[in-house]
């Protein structure tokens, strides 16, 4: 069974990933905008003894939920994808507005694979997502019944993948969801320009990884790196988040990312740190704050277009993505 990665549901053949590049973040331009290509660093030295780091996992959690208490949330997105020898890049802009009970979300991207430009966008009432796709000589306009959706995915033994994070919940739940499945370690200090930020690592909690490779004889230990390897491709080694550590948005989901741990060359000592290749990106940037955001902004009108009900397929989809994928001893 193949098993995407989960982060950005495109309603395309292709999946969109996320992960991180620890030398290419974005900073909250709710100051300034930031130029590309800037380096994360360890910040100066103080004088005041900042204490023990804080618990990843806490931070994490934190985060999902403040994601939810903001008024509104305007920011530029890029992403990146490097797999089974395909590149993606996207960029775009997201929208999230709470209005009492209901999150409402808005992605626009413009996705290139090699000569292909597609525009994918993605508005969600709480109520309908609707998906609409512009491929060269081909458009098409999807919507998808949430409210089915989410009940669909609260029968399910396991929790949905994030791969469905537009349509169950936008930024908050996908990290929410990936507290729930990672075990992070000790947030680390750093600093992106004069932006402070925390960086979290994270790895699969065991009881995941199992179910993931449920076809193996002996229970696997997340840090066995040699049962890892046997994860098929995309699924990720581990995680890394950069969130920030500013008083302007605290905790902001700056960047989200899976790696895969490259093979061990023959020469290299055992004892050496393996080498991570990042499979995907997605970078949140430019980001503002937006209390003046209204239901209009989320609000789609199909008009003439015809228009096709996949709710089915997504339950479907939904259902299939969480059974564990078949790996090889």
């Amino acid at each position: 069974m193949n098993h995407t990665l989960p982060i950005l549901s495109a309603g395309l053949a292709i999946t969109i990933l996320a992960a991180i590049v620890t030398n290419h973040v974005p900073q909250d331009a709710a100051k300034k905008q930031l130029a590309t290509n800037v380096s994360v660093s360890d910040p100066p030295e103080s004088a005041a003894d900042p204490g023990p780091p804080p618990d990843g996992g806490i931070l994490v959690n934190q985060a999902a939920s403040q994601l939810l208490a903001l008024p509104g949330i305007q920011a530029k997105t890029r992403q990146r994808v490097d797999i089974f020898g395909q590149h993606l890049v996207g960029s775009g802009n997201y929208l999230q507005w709470v209005q009492g009970p209901q999150l409402l979300l808005r992605l626009d991207l413009k996705l290139q694979m090699g000569q292909q430009v597609t525009s994918l966008q993605q508005i969600s009432d709480g109520q309908i997502l609707w998906i609409r796709t512009d491929l060269p000589h081909r458009k098409s306009l999807t919507r998808v019944n949430l409210r089915r959706l989410r009940d669909a995915a609260s029968k399910l033994p396991t929790p949905p993948p994030p791969t469905y994070w537009m349509a169950l919940g936008g930024m908050p739940k996908l990290l929410a969801r990936l507290a729930e499945d990672f075990t992070f370690g000790p947030a680390q200090r750093k600093v992106i320009g004069h932006l402070p930020v925390w960086k979290i690592d994270g790895h699969w909690k065991a009881d995941v990884l199992n179910r993931l490779m449920a076809d193996r004889a002996a229970p696997i230990q997340s840090d066995d790196l040699d049962a890892l390897r046997h994860l098929p491709e995309p699924l990720p080694h581990g995680v890394s988040l950069i969130l920030g550590r500013d008083r302007v948005i605290p905790l902001f989901p700056y960047s989200v990312s899976y790696y895969r741990f490259l093979p061990r060359d023959k020469d290299q000592p055992k004892s050496a740190p393996p080498q991570r290749k990042a499979i995907a990106t997605l970078e949140l940037f430019e980001v503002r704050l937006r209390p003046d955001l209204s239901p209009a902004d989320f609000d789609y009108r199909p008009g003439s277009q015809e228009v096709k009900d996949q709710t089915n397929q997504f339950i479907a989809q939904l259902r299939a993505a969480s059974s564990p994928p078949t790996t090889h001893r």
